[in-house]
């Protein structure tokens, strides 16, 4: 246990790096081409193992909208050139973790870690002058003594695939104005989706409320993030105290 508490501990200084991460791997997801249309799409692969890839298709259905989101991109899993059709929507994530709790509480505290590590981009490098996923092995491996496939695919797959949707959802709030023609705030896009992962799977773990999960989606469109000081008692194998969890919540801070 020690072993694995030494690698998901969140170090707050590790923060700072990955922020410059996210702005690199923002601009780098922009200037991908793209394809004349959501049917004639163009893809992009950003990660291969296990016979899959994943990566995204550009432009996305939202690109099309009356109101386009000309950033938008198409997050996708193939296998043999054939693509997963149906898009993973909250739902389906969800329902993921749902079963995933119901076999191994353990396995799911676990990926709650790598879900709060990933929202800042603790796991991520660079290669070849690009931001990768490279989630610890140790804690892929640990998960998957139990729960070895999400979303009808390797557990690793599935791991990269979060990964496309959280960076689809950088480009698509981090990259336009919202509605009163403002900035959206550092939190939208990465954080809020991968936090509210983390925060469903506290519920699950019985460790935060359904009231605070649900009034969460209620203020804020769509969207439920754990809060640090949340992360203390939520997911301790992260191992962070009070002070670190302020500098946490100031990271997505509205």
């Amino acid at each position: 246990m020690s072993k694995i508490i030494d690698v998901l501990r969140l170090d707050t200084e590790e923060t700072k790096a990955g922020k410059l991460l996210r702005e690199k791997s923002i601009d780098y997801a922009v200037s991908l081409s793209r394809g004349p249309s959501v049917n004639d799409k163009k893809y992009h692969i950003f990660w291969k193992g296990m016979g899959y890839e994943v990566g995204v298709g550009k432009p996305g259905k939202e690109a099309e909208r009356k109101n386009p989101n000309v950033n938008d991109m198409w997050p996708c899993i193939q296998k043999g050139g054939i693509f997963e059709e149906k898009s993973a929507s909250f739902t389906d994530i969800f329902t993921e973790l749902e079963h995933m709790v119901n076999k191994s509480p353990y396995s799911l505290e676990l990926l709650g870690c790598l879900l709060v590590r990933s929202a800042f981009m603790l796991d991520h490098e660079i290669v070849e002058d690009v931001v990768v996923y490279k989630p610890p092995k140790m804690i892929v491996d640990e998960i998957s003594k139990e729960i070895n496939k999400m979303f009808n695919v390797p557990l690793p797959v599935f791991l990269q695939y979060l990964e496309a949707i959280a960076i689809n959802e950088d480009v698509k709030y981090q990259r336009r104005l919202n509605a009163s023609g403002k900035a959206y705030s550092k939190n939208a896009g990465r954080p809020n989706n991968l936090l509210t992962c983390a925060h469903l799977i506290a519920v699950l773990l019985g460790r935060s409320s359904i009231v605070k999960f649900a009034t969460g989606f209620a203020q804020q469109r769509g969207v439920s993030p754990i809060r640090g000081k949340q992360l203390i008692g939520c997911f301790p194998m992260l191992e962070i105290d009070k002070n670190e969890a302020k500098i946490i919540s100031e990271e997505v801070k509205d």
